[in-house]
C-alpha cells in the first residue's frame, strides 16, 4: 500500500474538517457536562453479561445470605399476610444461629395486632443488629423534606441523619418525604438506611444512590449503614468527594486496614457491582426452610455454618408483593439484589469506576488524530483500514477496561470517532470528486485517456502551480503555410488544417505526450508530464518521426483531392523546465516555460536553414536510448538571444532505417568534416565537406559550412572560438 501523501490542498481540507468535527464533538460533550449516555450503558450491559458468563465478574462474598419470603413461606404459616410474630421467629432463629446483622428490604409502616408487633419488636431488640429501612421519595432539584409527627421521625432526625466530610460541588438528590417504619419498630432498630431504588431512564437498575440529602444532612443507603457499623466508622468520618468517590477511612478505632473507596458521580450514584444474575447470586434460603431445618437437630450445625457471622438480607419475593426490576444481567430480578450486590462490593472492595469526561475526550482526540493522519495518505483504503482498526481497538479496549472494573463510554466515544471518520470520508469524497472533475476537464482534451485515468487515481502527480522537471518538448510548424492559406477558401482551409492537426494529435497522444497548445498550424507538445516518464526523449523523437511519416501519407491523399502539399518542421529539446497550471485564478493553462522550451521552438525554426525536417538538441541526443534512432550531427548554433552554443542533430529515422550507399557516404563525410572543423583542421574539413556536397548536391548544410570555412582566417581566430554560428532569426 502506498504511503504517499495527498496534495497540500487536500491535507489542509482534511485538517480543517477533522479539527472542526472534533471541536464540535468536544464542545457538545463539554456542554452536556458528562460523556455518559444510555447508549453507553446498553452496550456495557452486553459486556457485563459476557464478563459474568466467562467468570470475570465481581467476586462473591460468602458472608452474604439472602433470606427470602416466598409463596411457600405464606403456605408454611398458613396465612395470606405477613404476620410479624412469624417474622419474629425468623429473627430469633437468625440470632440463635449467630448472624452478624439482619437487613430488611421491607417497610413495616403501620401497626398490626399488638401481640405480633410486640413480639416482632422484642425479636429485633434481642438480636441487637437489625437494620430497618426507610423509603424516601426524592427529587433531582433542591426540595424541603416534609416532616411529620411520630417517634420514627424523631429518631430519623436525631439518630440517622448525619453530615459526612464533603469536597467538591455537591449535586445530590433531595429527599422530599418518607415512608417510615412503625414507631415501635423504629425505636428498636439498631440502625437504618434508605432502600430507595433508582433506575436509569431506560428502566434498568445500574446505579444506587449512596446517600440522599434531607434538608441540610444526609441519609445513607442501608448497605452503607450496615458496612459502616461493621467496620466501626461513623458516618461523620466518611469523606464524600462529589463526582469522584466516597472514602471510608481506615482508623485505629475501626476495623478497616486501608481506606475503602467507592466511586460515585456528581449526584452520589455508584454503579452496582452485580456478581451474577439472581439465580446464581449469593446463598439463599427461604424463611420457611430455615424454620423447618432448625427443628431438625441434625441440621442445626449446617445451619450455623450457613448463617453464622453472615450479613442476612431479608426480602419478600412472593408473587404479587415482590419489587422486581431489570438489571444489566437479566430481566425481572428482586430488588433486594441491588442492596446485596452493593454490600458485596464493600466486603470484597470491588467497584466499577467510570471514565471521566476529560479522559474520554483525550481518547477521542487520539483516535481522531490517528484517523486524520490516515486520511492524509493517498490511498483511501488506509482510512478505511484505520477506521476498522480503531473500531476493533475500541471494542477490545472496552473489554479490557471492563475486566479491570473500569467502565469506558464506548458508544459515545465510538460514535464521536465514527462522526469524525464519516466527516473525513465526506470531505475526501467531495474534495477528491472536485479534484477529479478538475483533472478530467483540464486534461481530457489533450491527454491520452490512460494518462487521464492515472491522474484521476493519483491526483498528487499533478502539482498545481508549477514544478521543476526534466522533460522533452516538441514544436512543429507547417512550412510556407501562410502563403498556402492565402490561396485557399476559408472553409477548405479549416477542413485541411483540422485533418492535419487531428492526425498529429493522435500521434502525440499515442506516444504518451500531451498537447500544450495549437497556434494556427503550429503544435506544441510535452513528454514527461503530467506523469513522469524515463523515456520522454525517445517518445518525443518517435512522435516527430511518425508525424513526418503520417504527413507523407496525407500528402498523397490530399494531392488526389487537388489540395496543396504540406510539409512540417519539428524541433525537440530536452531539459529542465517549469510545468504546471499557470495563469490567473479564473483563467489558467497547463503548460511549460523556461529556456529549454524556447530552445525547442528555435530548433523548429532552424530547420529552414538546413532544409531538415526533424532537429534535436544535444541534450535530447544524449537522452535517447543508444542505438534506437539514426541521427547525424548538424551544426553548433547560438539561437537568437542566447550566447551559449548548442550542438544540434538531425534525426533521420529509426535505427532500422536502410540508407542508400551514397547517403551513408554523405553522412560519414559530413560528420568527419564537422569534427575536423571543430578541431580547427580546416583543410581536411574543407575536403570532407566538398565530398559531402558532391554526394548530395545543393545540400544547404555542406554549402554553409564551406562558406564559413572560406571566411575564416585561422591565424586571427580568438582562443574561445567554438565554431558556432549565431542565428539571427527565430
Amino acid at each position: 500500500m502506498s504511503l504517499a501523501l495527498r496534495s497540500s490542498k487536500l491535507l489542509t481540507l482534511i485538517g480543517i474538517a477533522g479539527a472542526g468535527i472534533l471541536a464540535a464533538a468536544t464542545l457538545l460533550l463539554s456542554a452536556r457536562g458528562t460523556v455518559w449516555t444510555q447508549y453507553d450503558y446498553k452496550v456495557l450491559d452486553l459486556y457485563y453479561r459476557a464478563a459474568v458468563a466467562s467468570g470475570r465478574g465481581p467476586a462473591q462474598s460468602d458472608r452474604i445470605v439472602i433470606t427470602t419470603i416466598t409463596d411457600k413461606t405464606y403456605d408454611y404459616f398458613q396465612k395470606n399476610t405477613l404476620d410479624r410474630s412469624d417474622l419474629a421467629e425468623v429473627n430469633d432463629a437468625l440470632a440463635r444461629l449467630g448472624a452478624e446483622a439482619l437487613g430488611y428490604d421491607v417497610i413495616f409502616a403501620r401497626a398490626s395486632n399488638e401481640h405480633s408487633d410486640t413480639r416482632f419488636a422484642e425479636s429485633i431488640r434481642k438480636h441487637g443488629a437489625v437494620y430497618l429501612p426507610i423509603g424516601l421519595a426524592f427529587s433531582d432539584q433542591p426540595r424541603s423534606f416534609r416532616w411529620e409527627e411520630g417517634r420514627a421521625y424523631e429518631r430519623f432526625r436525631s439518630d440517622f441523619l448525619r453530615r459526612p466530610v464533603e469536597r467538591g460541588e455537591a449535586n445530590p438528590y433531595h429527599a422530599t418525604r418518607a415512608l417510615m417504619q412503625y414507631d415501635l419498630f423504629s425505636e428498636e432498630a439498631f440502625n437504618s438506611g434508605h432502600i430507595s431504588a433508582y433506575s436509569d431512564p431506560d428502566g434498568v437498575y445500574r446505579h444506587l444512590l449512596m446517600l440522599l440529602k434531607v434538608d441540610e444532612e444526609y441519609f445513607p443507603t442501608i448497605t452503607l449503614s450496615i458496612f459502616l457499623d461493621h467496620v466501626g466508622t461513623p458516618f461523620e468520618k466518611v469523606l464524600v468527594e462529589w463526582g469522584k468517590r466516597i472514602v471510608i477511612p481506615a482508623s485505629k478505632e475501626g476495623f478497616l486496614e486501608k481506606d475503602l473507596v467507592i466511586p460515585i458521580d456528581e449526584r452520589g450514584r455508584a454503579v452496582i457491582p452485580y456478581p451474577a444474575a439472581w439465580d446464581r447470586a449469593f446463598k439463599k434460603m427461604e424463611a420457611n426452610a430455615l424454620l423447618n431445618y432448625l427443628k431438625d437437630e441434625n441440621l442445626q450445625g449446617n445451619l450455623a455454618d450457613f448463617f453464622e457471622g453472615k450479613f442476612v438480607l431479608i426480602g419478600d419475593i412472593s408473587i404479587g408483593t415482590a419489587d422486581l426490576g431489570h438489571t444489566p444481567l437479566e430481566g425481572d430480578a428482586p430488588l433486594v439484589l441491588l442492596h446485596a450486590a452493593m454490600l458485596n462490593g464493600m466486603l470484597t472492595n470491588t467497584f466499577f469506576s467510570k471514565w471521566s469526561l476529560t479522559e474520554a475526550i483525550v481518547v477521542l482526540w487520539g483516535m481522531s488524530i490517528l484517523l486524520g493522519l490516515s486520511a492524509a495518505i493517498r490511498s483511501s483504503w488506509t482510512l478505511y483500514a484505520t477506521g476498522g482498526a480503531v473500531a476493533v481497538f475500541l471494542a477490545g479496549f472496552t473489554w479490557t477496561e471492563f475486566n479491570g472494573f473500569q467502565l469506558f463510554p464506548v458508544a459515545t466515544v465510538g460514535g464521536s470517532v465514527l462522526l469524525v471518520f464519516l466527516g473525513l470520508l465526506a470531505t475526501l469524497e467531495l474534495a477528491v470528486g472536485r479534484e477529479r472533475s478538475f483533472i478530467k476537464k483540464a486534461f481530457s482534451r489533450y491527454l491520452p485517456g490512460k494518462v487521464v485515468d492515472t491522474l484521476l487515481s493519483n491526483p498528487e502527480l499533478l502539482k498545481l502551480g508549477g514544478e521543476e522537471r526534466v522533460m522533452s518538448v516538441l514544436f512543429s510548424d507547417l512550412a510556407g503555410f501562410t502563403s498556402i492559406s492565402e490561396r485557399m477558401v476559408p472553409s477548405q482551409l479549416v477542413r485541411l488544417l483540422n485533418e492535419y492537426l487531428t492526425n498529429m494529435t493522435d500521434i502525440v497522444l499515442a506516444e504518451g505526450g500531451i498537447i500544450d497548445k495549437f497556434e494556427g498550424d503550429a503544435i506544441m507538445a510535452e513528454f514527461g508530464a503530467p506523469l513522469p516518464m524515463n523515456d520522454h526523449a525517445d517518445r518525443a523523437v518517435r512522435a516527430g518521426l511518425l508525424m513526418q511519416k503520417r504527413l507523407r501519407e496525407l500528402r498523397s491523399v490530399w494531392a488526389a483531392q487537388g489540395l496543396p502539399e504540406l510539409k512540417c518542421r519539428v524541433g525537440i529539446n530536452t531539459g529542465t523546465m517549469i510545468v504546471g497550471n499557470m495563469g490567473s485564478d479564473q483563467v489558467f493553462d497547463y503548460t511549460v516555460i523556461g529556456d529549454s522550451v524556447n530552445l525547442a521552438s528555435r530548433l523548429e525554426g532552424a530547420n529552414k536553414r538546413y532544409d531538415t525536417a526533424l532537429m534535436i538538441s544535444e541534450s535530447t541526443f544524449t537522452s535517447l536510448t543508444p542505438g534506437l534512432f539514426r541521427t547525424r550531427v548538424l551544426d553548433l548554433i547560438k539561437v537568437k538571444g542566447k550566447s551559449m552554443a548548442v550542438k544540434v542533430f538531425e534525426v533521420l529515422g529509426e535505427n532500422s532505417l536502410a540508407l542508400k550507399p551514397n547517403e551513408e557516404l554523405y553522412y560519414q563525410a559530413y560528420e568527419e568534416a564537422f569534427a575536423a572543423y571543430l578541431s580547427r583542421d580546416f583543410h581536411p574539413a574543407r575536403a570532407k565537406f566538398q565530398k559531402a556536397l558532391s554526394l548530395r548536391p545543393n545540400d544547404p548544410a555542406a554549402k554553409d559550412m564551406l562558406e564559413r570555412i572560406e571566411n575564416l582566417d585561422p591565424d586571427t581566430l580568438p582562443p574561445d572560438w567554438d565554431g558556432s554560428i549565431s542565428l539571427t532569426s527565430k
